[in-house]
């Protein structure tokens, strides 16, 4: 397989589309290369090379190639975009997928994502994208507590993510069964990029997820995360967020914005960036780098009343709700 942009460019040249539609599918793949490059910190990305596995002494072992947790991700943090270009995305990037997939074998990703185009017709246009601050999301934690209808699942949900930097996929997707109550870790045998991962978790949060499975009478192969039994997939979960950011009078964000959140919150407490990296799972320190906000940091240290008190109502919080 030649380079990402060498291989783009002989698509086109070949595919019998028409001339307008062609232009379509260019821009939208031209998106997508920009976003590829800026991840990958490399302008010759090539799809069988974007994540690269590294030694402790930093060496380079090996590579792997694109996978859906990724295109999803590009799509979830383009959610703010008219459901136009979503659809032109989509079906351009399925056009060209289908095009590796005959020549080289390589895997269809589009027909294996969970992501949905088509539940997200209605969204809000930000300027910008959002990232919350460790301020805005006391805040935020403050509206679920006092006004969740599913309080203990709520609460749960979004505290893992907030204080573990996990992808939301692999919370929704965990099952009773992963969890280690004893050593506080989440096993994911198999993640979107294809290979296993530990979720850390907040020291006494094992705890609190016992309380919470016995009480819901769980058992080890129910999603620990669920919507009246099933599986509660990621635009159910952003639905939910999005209720309380409102609540919260907080602008719009993407669930997968709480990564890069956990990601600046750690670097402002002093965590080494080879410590986050590992968190969140990312195979380059580059892109570690570009989820930390900088800015943010000018704020460290910062004490408010209402702070505080939200600190005060989680570390009370129990499972049996008393």
């Amino acid at each position: 397989m030649k380079i990402l942009k060498e291989e783009i460019k002989f698509f086109l040249s070949t595919c019998t589309y028409s001339e307008h539609y062609k232009n379509t599918i260019s821009r939208r793949l031209d998106d997508f290369v920009k976003y590829l490059v800026e991840a990958t910190s490399d302008e010759e990305v090539h799809l069988e090379k974007i994540y690269e596995t590294i030694s402790i002494d930093g060496d380079s072992l090996f590579f792997s190639p694109l996978d859906t947790e990724l295109v999803e991700t590009y799509l979830t943090d383009h959610l703010h975009k008219s459901f136009s270009w979503l659809e032109e995305t989509k079906r351009s990037l399925q056009s060209f997928f289908l095009y590796l997939n005959r020549k080289y074998d390589f895997p269809n990703l589009i027909e294996m994502m969970n992501f949905r185009v088509e539940e997200h017709k209605v969204k809000p246009t930000p300027e910008k994208k959002y990232i919350p601050t460790r301020h805005d999301l006391l805040k935020f934690l403050q509206v679920l507590l006092k006004n969740s209808s599913n309080l203990e699942r709520d609460a749960i949900v979004f505290l893992l993510l907030i204080t573990t930097g996990s992808r939301p996929s692999e919370i929704l997707n965990t099952k009773v069964q992963d969890i280690d109550f004893v050593n506080e870790t989440i096993y994911r045998k198999k993640t979107k990029n294809k290979s296993s991962k530990y979720i850390i978790l907040r020291e006494g949060f094992g705890k609190n997820l016992q309380k919470y499975i016995e009480k819901n009478n769980l058992t080890e192969d129910d999603y620990l995360i669920n919507n009246n039994g099933s599986l509660m997939n990621l635009a159910e979960l952003q639905k939910i967020f999005e209720g309380y950011l409102n609540e919260a009078k907080l602008p719009f964000s993407t669930l997968h914005a709480l990564r890069h959140s956990f990601a600046t919150i750690m670097a402002e407490s002093g965590a080494e960036i080879i410590v986050i990296q590992q968190l969140l799972g990312h195979k380059k320190l580059n892109s570690t780098n570009t989820y930390i906000a900088r800015n943010y940091i000018r704020n460290y240290g910062m004490e408010l009343q209402a702070n505080r008190e939200i600190y005060c109502h989680i570390k009370k919080f129990k499972i049996d709700g008393q």
